[in-house]
Formats: structure tokens, sequence, C-alpha cells
């Protein structure tokens, strides 16, 4: 119950009621929480106390609130490490014990265009592999993912059934491209209406978008890719380490792009 003899407040005191029954297990994963006159009432608060509770355990991810609804608790998100290492979604759901299935929306040879030939350093008379994917995690719509690969490089490709595959690895394995270094940024946004039909999702509901450029070892680029990830399932997670004292700090003069994840 809330202490109203202690000078913690009362919003702050019931937040962590909240949260604690919360990450106990007690309401499990989309169940509905008690309305805000119902806290009021078994609380003893006004309801500008516990409008501020809820705000804050929404701010933290932790519950969803729908307009005229009333407030649920959020599904939890899974950690990914897409940002932090030059690994593909493959290899980083069956490293978390996971299933992952893929549908492949399309796979073809197409024109290159001027902004993605400038990513991959080609002329524009050039051609693309161009290979789209739906990735499914334990059953769940989780991600669409375009991957824009240099025809002269991975024609191959469009021989093969992606469905089972991970790109890199048939990169490596099959095709005999050794992967060195790449980059990644991640930014924010909503889906459009054929992003949110393959997610499984409302339209213009907020998504997390990777992109990145993937280079070989002689600097050439082999792969750029977007990959427009659930807001509501994923965090892009990274280590850090502070330089040391007279150490460079990364990017400041140019760091090159293996060194650098970029958050944009």
């Amino acid at each position: 119950m809330i202490d109203k003899s202690s000078p913690v407040p009362y919003y702050y005191q019931l937040r962590q009621i909240l949260e604690g029954t919360i990450r106990s297990g007690s309401v499990e994963s989309d169940g509905q929480l008690p309305s805000e006159a119902a806290l009021c009432e078994g609380y003893g608060v006004s309801r500008t106390v516990v409008r501020q509770a809820l705000s804050d355990l929404e701010r933290e991810g932790l519950i969803v609130r729908l307009k005229g609804k009333g407030s649920f608790v959020a599904q939890p998100k899974t950690p990914e490490y897409l940002v932090q290492s030059l690994t593909s979604l493959y290899e980083d759901v069956h490293a978390r014990g996971q299933k992952l299935e893929t549908r492949v929306l399309r796979l073809e040879r197409e024109p290159v265009s001027p902004v993605i030939a400038d990513l991959l350093e080609l002329d524009e008379s050039e051609s693309i592999v161009l290979l789209e994917r739906l990735r499914i995690v334990d059953g769940e719509p989780w991600e669409v993912t375009t991957a824009h690969l240099p025809y002269s490089l991975c024609a191959p490709i469009l021989e093969l059934d992606m469905t089972e595959r991970s790109l890199y690895e048939t990169l490596e394995r099959d095709l005999g491209l050794r992967l060195h270094r790449g980059t990644r940024s991640v930014e924010a946004g909503r889906a459009n209406k054929a992003i949110a039909r393959h997610l499984g999702i409302p339209a213009g509901a907020a998504v997390l978008i990777l992109k990145g450029t993937t280079f070989l070892e002689d600097g050439r680029p082999v792969e750029h890719f977007v990959g427009i990830h659930r807001g509501d399932r994923s965090r892009f997670e990274v280590e850090l380490f502070r330089p040391f004292v007279g150490e460079e700090l990364a990017g400041s003069s140019g760091g090159s792009a293996g060194e650098l994840a970029s958050l944009s």
C-alpha cells in the first residue's frame, strides 16, 4: 500500500508497486492493468498520481496505454546485437536458440538506382541482385529486409533457394567472398501499408530501421541492406568501451566504417 507518512512521492510509490507486479509476472504480457478509477480507489490516491505513475511505466516500455481501452503490460522486447558485430539475423536468432523462418518476397535482377550505385560503388549501367525477405522468429513476423548485391559478384544467388539460407554464409561458403567489415545505422520510423501487412502490425506503427553496408577484404562493398524491425519486439544493444586517456575517440578523425556502429 501507499505509505502516506513517507517523504517518497505517492506517484513514485505507486509506480514501484505496479512495476513489481508486472516484473513478478502476476499480470501476463498483453494483460490489462486495473483502470485509473480502480487504482485511485484501491490505493487512496488522486487521478493525477495514478496518471503520473502510468506515464512513467509507459516511458520505460513496461506498459502500453490505449486511448479508451486502458493500460496493458507490454510484450517483452528481444535484444539484438546486429549493430555491434558483423552477423546476420540468421546467426543472431540461432545463437539465442530461437527458430527462424524466411519467406522470400522478391529475388530478382534489376537495374541499380543512383543511390544504391553510389553505396555499392557501381556504375549506373550495372545491375544488382535484389533479395527481399520476411523473417519470422518463433512463429511471429519480425523483420522485412531488403538486400542489394552487385550482380557481377552475386549472380549465382538468383538460382538458390534463400528460404533456409543465411545470406552471409552463402556469400562466404558458396560464392567464396570473404566479408571483412561493415557499417550500421538505426533510426525510428513508421510502417507503411505494405510493411504493416507483412509484419502484422497497424499501418503507422513504430518500427526500427536498420541500414548497413558490408565490405569485402579488398574494400569492395558487397551488400547494402535495409531491415525494418517491429518496434514493439526488438531493441538493439551495443557494448561500449571508454578510450584510454590520450586515445583518439572513435570517429573523431574519420575512424574506419568497421569501427563504428552509428545510431542516428
